[in-house]
């Protein structure tokens, strides 16, 4: 088969990975609270918030040259195979109630990094799949649908936790790991090798020096990951909102899950604006005036009097967040040469995400320290932000106000 087959990919691709974020939404909110459950330690909820970050930290540098090396939709398949694997392992635990906090948190982290090697390949395979506007619309709609997964999913689970148990919100996480995995499979019969391969070589000429050459050569890229790397770090505040919502609010767990439920509401609106922002304004004041907003939202929840405020600074802070990720993203996968996609993606995420574990134990330590009390890591957090994103626009960032998405690679990289 030469031609791809845009009706099958419509029908199963698209479909398949709605259900895999909704997997996503769910877990934000029941391994934490399976975890609050067994301990009242900030720090180990923080930890069992963030298996994305240590993820990064774990598999980071490897994904990036495997998902070059190999076909990516081999990647997706078995990235899905290991995370519904791991969400039956922690539903058996839960209904037991045999589960161990580092037993938990090591298999949230092995999850993890099972979904940096997804989310790496998910990056090539859109790239080869869809250009241009198409590229940037794909992108805005796989992030809206996870961040709805954001305000479905711990909506479900507070349910569930209220009715049958945390216990059933895993089970349900590895079903949707399972029908991902079958869609993936179903539509990989549809895609083209020329296209699954990308007419790529199959000799690496750098493995990871490649991707990290690529990212200190390009000045926008490089300054954009400094900017990412500071915004991530004092993003790990955000891991203690489970922790804050429970302990210094009291909250039940549905108004956790409606706290969480927030950040998807900002998260869907970030998305799906993502397109129309992008067309109508400069993609690097956009994403340094995200991060700025960022820093207001964490300040707010820093300062927040009660559980609703809380919610909405949480909705204003993903909402930025997104809307910044999602332009950066579609401005990679425009950029970097296609053969060298998967490790920069994977290089420049790991970079950056490798400050998410340290701010997690940061975080929750400092509010041991404090008595329990997380306001004073916010208010931090709020303050590095308001410092340092000023600094890297002045000295890395502004001399690439003028770039827009959509220019051609060759123009994006001379820029």
């Amino acid at each position: 088969m030469d031609a791809l087959n845009r009706p099958t990919v419509g029908r199963l691709f698209i479909p398949g990975q709605i259900v895999s974020l909704f997997g996503d939404g769910l877990a934000v909110l029941a391994i934490p609270l399976l975890v609050v459950h067994l301990t009242h330690n900030p720090t180990a909820v923080a930890l069992a918030a963030a298996p994305r970050m240590v993820g990064y930290l774990l598999a980071g540098f490897p994904a990036g040259p495997l998902v070059d090396r190999t076909d990516p939709w081999h990647v997706l398949i078995a990235a899905d195979a290991v995370r519904a694997a791991i969400f039956l392992g922690l539903f058996g635990m839960a209904i037991t109630g045999t589960g161990l906090v580092p037993v938990i948190l090591a298999l949230a982290f092995i999850a993890g990094a099972a979904g940096v090697f997804f989310e790496t390949a998910l990056t090539v395979v859109v790239r080869d799949i869809y250009r241009d506007r198409e590229l940037l619309r794909t992108n805005s709609f796989l992030e809206t649908a996870s961040q709805a997964s954001l305000v479905v999913g711990p909506a479900v689970v507070g349910l569930l936790a209220a009715t049958a148990g945390s216990g059933a919100a895993l089970l349900i996480d590895a079903v949707t790991f399972m029908v991902s995995l079958a869609t993936l499979m179903g539509t990989y019969r549809s895609v083209p090798q020329r296209i699954r391969s990308g007419e790529r070589r199959h000799r690496l000429r750098a493995e990871f020096r490649a991707g990290l050459r690529y990212l200190a050569s390009s000045s926008i890229m490089s300054s954009l990951a400094v900017l990412q790397l500071i915004t991530n770090l004092c993003l790990a505040a955000t891991t203690l909102i489970v922790f804050f919502a429970r302990d210094v609010f009291g909250a039940s767990p549905g108004l956790v899950g409606v706290v969480a439920a927030g950040g998807g509401v900002g998260g869907i609106l970030g998305a799906a604006m993502a397109s129309t922002v992008a067309a109508r304004y400069r993609p690097v004041p956009v994403c340094v005036l995200g991060v700025l907003l960022i820093g207001v939202a964490l300040a707010v929840a820093g300062i927040a009097p009660g559980i609703w405020w809380l919610a909405a600074s949480n909705a204003v802070l993903v909402w930025a967040d997104v809307l910044a990720s999602i332009v950066i993203r579609t401005l990679r996968q425009q950029t970097v040469p296609r053969e060298l996609l998967g490790r920069v993606t994977s290089t420049t995420r790991s970079v950056v995400f490798a400050a998410g574990p340290v701010g997690v134990v940061l975080a929750g330590l400092l509010t041991q320290l404090d008595g329990n009390n997380p306001r004073p890591v916010f208010l931090a957090a709020a303050a590095l932000i308001g410092v340092s994103a000023p600094v890297v626009w002045a000295t890395g960032l502004r001399r690439h106000r003028g770039i827009p998405l959509h220019r051609s690679d060759e123009e994006l990289v001379t820029a």
